[in-house]
């Protein structure tokens, strides 16, 4: 009893510890574990990789120990910048636990990713966004190598949704609420990799053809894999698209990440018509459980040969339906009489040699037959079609025939027979070319729960003609075409001809449409919405070749199109952009803008105008020239940019503004546009501007502002100048020239940042303040200036006003005991300034108090330090106590140095200010001892300027040898190509002839040639 109660002791003790270190662990572990997760992936691929959180948990794979990631997205770049390639609610894998403690040699053992959104994408140019992963370096040592090792006994994927689109290819596809598994060996050279597939929808286009649509697929199968040869062979029974099975068997073997082998056979190994009936997804979604059929089907193919680029394996795939009909049970008619004969092959791969072939097609309702066919072959070369269509389809019937969804209306009637024969790339007659017929809608309407609005009196008439005998003799005329959506009616035509060679179109559209039933034909995003009328009169021209190059400059466009009581909401615009009117005449040279007006957060605009080349602007980005006049009642520039009372701070540190994670406005080229603006009232930062007018220009990347007039903090200003995004997109540059008139002083100090590190003594002022100032330099991410790229200079005129509180003079006050200088009213004082790199040259300036005159001049800079010299005259009578005292001292010093001091009743005094504003250094001394306080203030003016001189010549020098450094390697690259390579004398020259200079001789005419080549531009960068 007492081992069995010592067994039983020993035993809950190690659960407990089990049971306090599966808690434990995770805790102790996590930041290891997510900077080794962090490490890793930074370390593998070229991306931008986020993740919520990492977590460990030692119950899920128990005995193993899981690493869980978080909402883990991977967002590509280089091409794919803001494209989510995976993003996943959790990814988990399974490992030892300690080589994860340690955090060395980890053995992945699983991987399961919950939720995962998957966007595999192939752009035009077959590039793959899926191609992140960083080059393995050959170099690299064993201690750069990963720490997870791939040990993979299985995988999975729950509640997958993966996108594959190759835009090079036009291949798309989608698979919806996908369930994956694997489990093998996956570590050896061969194993069998056993695979279970689910997904709810699956879709597959190709070439804009739709081969599988919304289709619910389940696939079962063994896969046997040699990593060597990369092949992957296969065998199975179990696929089932919706009702169709298929049993496949063959093998891929990849070639290299753009070509592999394929061999595979496929077949329906039932031939009851039900299943292929099955892939029509109406049909299949409506009681298909329920629908009698009668009839057989067949399904089989293969595909052999090799995918690459350019070419392609060999196929055939047949569909066979003979007798085939089906009918719903609560439907009282069926349709019958179902015969098909489909095929699709390729005999060796070659495009040209591709076949489609429907030879036999038929249908009945209501014994009313529907018979077509369409062969075409030969695509590359003499594109031969053979295509017909013929029957009548009474709409109004359908719903005896098939299910139609809840709250579904159609009525009208669809009429067709026409038909096409011959060889379509001949443009002269070869072989005979027939075409003709028609193709009828009337009286079409169509209703539906997510289609409260019906399409209504729908008619079209669609004419095929052709004379001749040749194909591009072909014509397709919409002479009349009607449709109304809801109770808005829309007039068209459309002719096309030519349709082998240039596919010319030309046609109209007259009508109106409510913006608000958008929505029954698209889908909005979240909180997106749109309302209002559009009502248009428009005709247009062109061909193939237009759309195709994208020219659309070359269309022609006549007409109008009106806007009326629009009200646009997004998630980016939550307060609504509405536009109550507004009107648009086109015609092949321009675009004018009528009767425009509008509200946008508490703004009323309105404006007209006209826009010339606005068609190829939008699709080529060629030069768009025109005039604008707008004005505007009131704006808030806060509101519209998100900008808080205390975020516009300029910023004199450099390093800073360059990392801002904001972006400046970027100014579009190709514009050259002038915009005639008016407005009440403009709100933006700390300042109220109002009756605002002026022009602004809008070119070559740059927007010039031309007398720019508004009242602001009590007083005028006139602006002139640009702001521009040419040449630096990360710090604009800007020019600005600024006359402000009657300003306050203490308004204009604490709306302008600027004025705070340029006049930092209007800190302490009050009054009105007139000043005229030009400056160059640039604007950071954030649209606020950077201080330390400021040049610039002007006058500022203190009208009148009072100085307090001022720590220099304070200090002078306090020294010289006159408490008279603590306080001073001023009066037209004007004075000077130039302000480069952080620094500000005050010239001198005079200042009368009372009797007291003074002389100020010097510098200060934008981090608040001074560096200025007074020269003051003081009547002795103004002295205290201490400053008596002081002046007596300094006359004394002198004397004992053998400088001769006549005290009067006016002493003149030297006086030097440093140290910072809020914590100035003053020194005195007598005029008399120092010299003429002139001639300091003269040499710290060219202290100043040589200052800014040696800083231009250091950033043209810099500029310029970067220059030159570029002239020198092409220089030197194009004497090597002469030397050793690109010889164009040889090859555009007799050899024999050549092969009589001497080597020595060629090669001195070689140098001498290139020099003589390079000598203009070589002087064009020393002129700079």
């Amino acid at each position: 009893m007492k081992v069995f109660k010592k067994i039983l002791k020993i035993t809950g003790i190690t659960l407990l510890s089990l049971i306090v270190l599966a808690f434990l662990i995770p805790i102790v572990f996590k930041k290891q574990i997510t900077r080794l997760v962090k490490k890793e992936i930074n370390k593998s691929i070229n991306a931008k990789v986020d993740f919520s959180d990492v977590r460990l948990n030692l119950l899920r794979h128990f005995p193993r120990v899981t690493i869980i990631v978080k909402d883990l997205s991977i967002v590509g770049s280089a091409g794919f910048e803001g494209d989510t390639l995976l993003y996943a609610k959790k990814t988990e894998a399974s490992a030892n636990l300690f080589s994860v403690i340690k955090g060395k040699n980890i053995n992945v053992y699983g991987a399961y990713l919950r939720s995962p959104r998957i966007h595999a994408w192939v752009n035009k140019n077959g590039k793959a966004n899926w191609d992140i992963a960083k080059p393995s370096s050959s170099t690299s040592t064993d201690t750069s190598a990963s720490a997870f090792k791939m040990s993979l006994k299985n995988y999975a994927i729950t509640d997958g949704y993966i996108v594959f689109e190759d835009e090079s290819a036009g291949t798309y596809t989608a698979w919806k609420n996908v369930d994956h598994r694997g489990s093998g060996d996956i570590t050896a050279d061969e194993f069998t990799l056993k695979t279970v597939t689910h997904a709810s929808e699956a879709t597959f286009i190709q070439d804009a053809i739709p081969y599988l649509s919304d289709t619910k697929a389940d696939i079962i199968t063994d896969i046997k894999v040699n990593t060597k040869t990369q092949t992957y062979t296969f065998k199975t029974d179990e696929i089932v698209l919706n009702n169709l099975k298929l049993s496949a068997e063959g093998f891929f073997r990849m070639i290299n990440a753009s070509t592999f082998d394929i061999d595979v056979k496929f077949k329906s190994p039932s031939n009851d018509f039900k299943d292929i009936l099955s892939m029509i997804p109406a049909v299949y979604k409506q009681d298909f459980d329920k629908i009698k059929t009668s009839g057989s089907a067949t399904f089989n193919g293969f595909v052999k040969g090799t995918f690459a680029p350019g070419r392609f394996p060999a196929y055939d795939v047949n569909v066979e339906v003979k007798n085939g009909s089906f009918q719903y049970p609560d439907l009282p008619k069926p349709v019958k009489n179902i015969n098909l004969d489909l095929n699709a092959s390729n005999i060796d791969g070659s495009p040209d040699n591709a076949v489609i072939d429907i030879s036999n097609g038929h249908m009945e309702m209501d014994n009313e037959p529907f018979d077509f066919r369409f062969i075409y072959k030969n695509p590359v070369t003499v594109q031969y079609i053979d295509a017909a269509a013929k029957g009548k389809v009474d709409l109004a019937q359908l719903s005896q025939f098939i299910k139609l969804a809840n709250g579904t209306k159609l009525s009208g009637l669809v009429w067709a027979d026409a038909y096409a024969k011959g060889n379509m790339s001949k443009l002269e007659k070869f072989q005979p070319f027939a075409a003709g017929g028609f193709f009828d809608v009337k009286n079409l309407f169509y209703s539906a729960k997510d289609f409260p609005q019906p399409i209504r009196n729908g008619n079209m008439s669609i004419r095929l003609d052709n004379t001749g005998g040749i194909a591009d003799n072909t014509k397709i005329n919409i002479s009349s075409g009607h449709i109304e959506v809801g109770n808005d009616p829309l007039d068209f035509t459309l002719q096309l001809s030519n349709p082998v060679t240039t596919m010319n179109f030309n046609g109209s559209a007259k009508g109106r449409f409510n913006l608000g039933n958008v929505k029954q034909f698209t889908s909005f995003p979240t909180g997106t919405s749109l309302n209002g009328m559009l009502n248009a009169d428009m005709s247009f021209t062109g061909n193939k070749e237009i759309i195709n190059k994208g020219q659309y400059d070359k269309m022609k466009l006549d007409g109008t199109a009106s806007i009326s009581n629009m009200r646009y909401v997004t998630p980016d615009y939550p307060s609504g952009i509405a536009i109550s009117t507004a009107t648009a005449n086109f015609n092949p040279a321009n675009a004018g803008l009528s009767n425009f007006s509008g509200n946008y957060l508490g703004s009323n605009f309105s404006g007209n105008g006209t826009l010339n080349n606005l068609v190829s602007f939008i699709a080529k980005n060629e030069p768009l020239t025109g005039t604008i006049n707008a004005s505007v009642d009131k704006m808030n520039l806060n509101d519209w940019t998100g900008t808080s009372d205390n975020t516009a701070t300029a910023t004199t540190n450099t390093t800073s503004s360059s990392t801002s994670s904001s972006s400046p406005f970027l100014v579009p080229a190709n514009m050259n546009v002038t915009l005639n603006a008016k407005a009440g009232q403009v709100v933006y930062d700390k300042v109220n501007y109002n009756n605002i007018n002026g022009t602004v220009l809008l070119n070559n990347e740059t927007v010039k502002f031309q007398s720019i007039r508004a009242n602001a903090l009590d007083g005028t200003i006139l602006l002139n100048g640009s702001y521009s995004t040419k040449n630096n997109k990360v710090k604009p540059d800007i020019s600005m020239s600024y006359d402000i008139d009657n300003m306050d002083v203490q308004k204009a100090f604490n709306a302008f940042n600027p004025i705070q590190f340029i006049m930092p003594i209007g800190k302490f002022l009050s009054g009105k303040l007139n000043s005229e100032l030009t400056m160059t330099g640039n604007l950071t991410g954030n649209m606020i200036p950077d201080l330390q790229s400021l040049t610039g200079k002007g006058n500022l005129l203190l009208v009148e006003g009072v100085l307090k509180k001022f720590a220099p003079l304070e200090k002078i006050a306090a020294l010289l005991q006159i408490d008279r200088l603590k306080s001073i009213s001023v009066k037209d004082i004007k004075n000077y300034i130039e302000f480069s790199h952080g620094k500000v040259l005050v010239k001198p300036f005079d200042l009368k108090i009372e009797d007291i005159m003074m002389t100020i001049g010097g510098t200060h800079g934008f981090d608040q330090s001074l560096e200025y010299i007074i020269g003051m005259k003081v009547p002795r009578k103004y002295l205290g106590n201490a400053g008596n005292n002081l002046v007596n001292d300094l006359v004394s010093k002198a004397t004992s140095k053998g400088i001769p001091i006549k005290s009067g009743e006016t002493i003149s005094l030297n006086i030097k200010v440093t140290g910072t504003l809020s914590n100035p250094s003053i020194g005195i001394n007598l005029e008399q001892v120092v010299g003429d306080v002139m001639e300091d203030l003269k040499d710290q003016a060219k202290d100043y300027a040589q200052e800014k001189i040696d800083s231009l010549k250091a950033k043209a020098k810099d500029t310029i040898a970067s220059k030159v450094d570029k002239v020198k390697d092409s220089l030197k690259q194009k004497l090597k190509d002469q030397l050793f390579g690109k010889d164009t004398a040889q090859q555009n020259n007799n050899p024999a002839d050549t092969s009589k200079k001497s080597s020595g001789g060629i090669i001195k005419d070689k140098i001498k040639d290139i020099f003589n080549r390079n000598k203009k531009p070589k002087d064009t960068i020393q002129n700079r």
